[in-house]
């Protein structure tokens, strides 16, 4: 594995002159790629394969800084597609897909949509980034033409579910079997909420844009470690690896043809568990994925991940559709988007003495609008613009 991430990677620009002076048969002693560096460096210099082998071009979104590129080739393409097919969705052709992951840029969307191409599964492109399918078109289209999977950001999936419920349409809508999540940290906790606001079961895709889908998660929701092109660890902050069942800096090295990567750090936390910790039967490794270490908390007498965050938020008597938590020094502010439910003092009450005893710390919870909620029920007319107007009166 070792030998085949390093010749992969040696095709490139960039790691030809990062590992110039480097002993590239001793592992440890390769050096970390580092967000910053993907950023900082040439497109061009991190293709991996001649520019008539790339099949696409993605970027990062760049909300923590400038964004960096990823390129897929063809070939790429084809491993993408093979490997999300032969996961636990199993995808036929019996499929109605509705893809709604945003398709500018991001590449979750292009991976299902690419896997229903081999699969011959229909496809719905209901991208979240287009102005032409808002959250009540998006609706609508589900109850019209009864997708059997249907793709989701997380807190997508938990907004358009609320807002059906709200409207009563019964979920889950007919020949619904099951979601597909992605782009965002999925707990237990919330994985459970999302399935039992649906009605179905929920699979979660592991993965970024500069690395491309790694891991799908089998039916008791764990992400085993097969991508057989992808090597995982997990370091200290000394970036040696840590013993198996411990958390620490997570670094992925993955031999695709378009853009090698060789012991990328990007941020997150997560941890290696043994195969045996799930009884889905594989014998593959388990990933916990804790989220980015900088969305981390820093409580009295712990820290506390946005994965273990999540699953005390899901845990809750009342769990809003959207929230976002505002770390003080002496106190966290939780805002909670609340829809479909009256809004009470004690309700309000209940969730600050809940989660003070949760996190031992001061808590404020305040019910706000984090989304407009007029827009999630208006369906905007959007049209191509018009050459020709014709008038009934005649023009003096």
């Amino acid at each position: 594995m070792e030998d085949l991430l390093i010749s992969a990677a040696l095709q490139s620009n960039f790691y030809k002159k990062k590992l110039s002076n480097v002993n590239v048969r001793e592992w440890s002693k390769i050096p970390l790629t580092t967000k910053q560096e993907l950023r900082d460096a040439d497109p061009y210099d991190l293709l991996g394969t001649a520019i008539q082998n790339i099949a696409t071009y993605h970027e990062t979104s760049g909300t923590t800084g400038k964004p960096s590129p990823s390129w897929f080739s063809f070939d790429d393409v084809d491993m993408e597609a093979k490997f999300t097919v032969e996961s636990h969705l199993r995808l036929t052709e019996d499929d109605l897909v509705l893809n709604r992951f945003p398709f500018a840029l991001a590449i979750p969307s292009f991976i299902l949509y690419w896997a229903c191409q081999l699969s011959r599964a229909a496809h719905i492109a209901a991208s979240k980034s287009s102005l032409l399918t808002p959250h009540m078109r998006v609706i609508e289209i589900i109850e019209r033409v009864q997708p059997t999977v249907i793709t989701f950001i997380p807190a997508e999936a938990e907004i358009i579910g609320t807002l059906a419920r709200s409207l009563n349409i019964p979920l889950p809508t007919k020949n619904l079997r099951c979601l597909v999540l992605g782009g965002e940290v999925v707990s237990p906790k919330r994985k459970k909420y999302i399935e039992a606001l649906w009605g179905v079961p929920a699979f979660a895709s592991f993965g970024s844009t500069e690395t491309g889908g790694l891991f799908m998660t089998c039916h008791h929701g764990n992400y085993h470690m097969k991508n057989p092109i992808a090597k995982v660890e997990i370091l200290d902050e000394e970036a040696q690896n840590v013993p198996l069942g411990e958390k620490g800096e997570f670094a992925i090295s993955i031999a695709r043809e378009g853009m090698p990567l060789l012991r990328y750090a990007n941020g997150d936390m997560a941890e290696i568990r043994e195969a045996t910790s799930c009884t889905c039967g594989s014998s593959y490794p388990v990933l916990v994925h804790y989220g980015r270490k900088s969305d981390h908390i820093a409580l009295k007498d712990r820290t506390l991940s946005l994965y273990e965050l999540q699953d005390i938020v899901y845990s809750l008597p009342y769990v809003p559709m959207l929230w976002r938590a505002q770390v003080y020094p002496d106190q966290i502010k939780f805002h909670y988007q609340m829809f479909g439910m009256e809004k009470t003092e004690d309700m309000r009450l209940c969730l600050e003495g809940e989660l003070r005893q949760h996190l031992g710390v001061d808590v404020s919870v305040n019910f706000t609008e984090l989304v407009d909620e007029a827009d999630l029920t208006s369906v905007p007319h959007y049209s191509k613009f018009h050459y020709v107007e014709h008038f009934t009166h005649v023009l003096v």
